[in-house]
């Protein structure tokens, strides 16, 4: 699984850019927070210490995020539903809903 691959698709979808402009991050912010999350969490990272190395790799506020969190995997969800999606992205979301993933973050 490649997970550059997979974050640029989902970049030059523009799902990348939606998800910076409404969380008030530059769209080179998102990209990096959003490929650190899923290097983080996809080796087995808790959520929250996944948010903070990410955050302060990328220079960004730990809350901000935070907030990507559910956002991420709703846009791995809806990326992979449309068929566009990389090889790989389906292993990927079943990775992060398990044990120690973002399942967690709803109530799994």
């Amino acid at each position: 699984m490649d997970l550059n691959q997979i974050v640029s698709s989902l970049r030059s979808s523009g799902a990348v850019g939606q998800l910076a402009d409404s969380n008030g991050l530059s769209h080179d912010e998102a990209h990096g927070a959003v490929l650190g999350l899923l290097e983080h969490l996809s080796g087995g990272a808790a959520p929250e210490s996944a948010a903070e190395s990410v955050a302060a790799r990328e220079g960004i506020s730990p809350d901000k995020v935070q907030a990507l969190l559910p956002q991420v995997l709703s846009l791995l969800q809806g990326h992979a539903a449309s068929g566009a999606a990389p090889e790989g992205l389906g292993g990927l979301l079943g990775q992060l809903g398990g044990p120690g993933g973002l399942g967690g973050l709803f109530g799994r």
